[in-house]
């Protein structure tokens, strides 16, 4: 399968669905966050995906399934031979119901089941047979029982992980979260790293991207959308929106609107 060089972004059929295709595109492949569950199937190559605690490799024929809001980065070994197609769910979507608390890699029958099923995303329209399936594998790929999942970052890392994702149309400051952890600046960077492979104001400033993509497509304006989201500037939005998807704002609007 060629798609040739392509970044495309799409809306699906399926509410709370977006799709991605990528081939050979040689976007910087740099630590980010994506709001959604990615759910993806590697079609040419090899990758390796980079976590705060480990790296998983992926080829082509593996299923790719990556948490909301985990940090991760994606390095694929020759761009030239390098194409793949991925879901973004939004986490509203499942709700409470299913949960995915860590990246795993899908290989045989799972994988089949999702190139499948994005396959018939990309074709079908008949929408409530293709959300019985994408509620079936939800279940199959999710776990149920959230009680049980342990986090791995300390009590502070994770209050003010926590304060970032709840305040992400804020200005957020170390002096403030020193104020509110009661810790030092140093200690603060040091664990929310060890915790989240980066800084505090990096992650913000992803989670922010993250909101302006889903308020692009709500259709909003890079304007407004500059102004909730306290970036410098339209230039400041776009050069951080094209660092994180490969494609600037007007680009990507223009493509899940065609």
């Amino acid at each position: 399968m060629d798609w040739g060089r392509c970044m495309e972004f799409g809306r699906s059929i399926i509410d709370g669905v977006e799709i991605k295709l990528c081939s050979k595109e040689p976007h910087a492949y740099k630590h980010h966050v994506h709001k959604e569950l990615s759910l993806g199937y590697i079609v040419e190559g090899t990758t390796d995906l980079t976590l705060h605690d480990r790296t998983i490799h992926y080829r082509d024929g593996n299923g790719v399934i990556i948490p909301p809001l985990m940090t991760h980065k994606c390095a694929p070994n020759d761009i030239d031979h390098w194409s793949y197609a991925m879901l973004f769910v939004d986490p509203d979507y499942f709700g409470d119901l299913v949960c995915f608390p860590r990246a795993r890699k899908l290989t045989g029958a799972q994988a089949l089941k999702l190139k499948g099923f994005i396959d018939r995303l990309m074709n079908d329209q008949y929408m409530e047979s293709l959300e019985s399936v994408l509620i079936d594998l939800l279940l199959e790929f999710g776990e149920t029982n959230p009680a049980e999942i342990a986090a791995d970052a300390d009590d502070h890392s994770r209050m003010i992980h926590d304060y970032i994702i709840q305040h992400v149309n804020d200005v957020i400051t170390l002096d403030q979260l020193q104020e509110m952890a009661g810790q030092n600046k140093f200690t603060i960077i040091r664990n929310f790293k060890k915790a989240y492979v980066t800084t505090p104001a990096a992650y913000h400033l992803q989670n922010r991207v993250a909101e302006a993509k889903r308020m692009l497509g709500k259709g909003m304006d890079v304007f407004d959308i500059c102004e909730a989201l306290k970036f410098y500037d339209q230039a400041h939005f776009i050069r951080e929106f094209k660092k994180m998807y490969g494609i600037t704002p007007g680009t990507y609007v223009a493509q899940i609107s065609g």
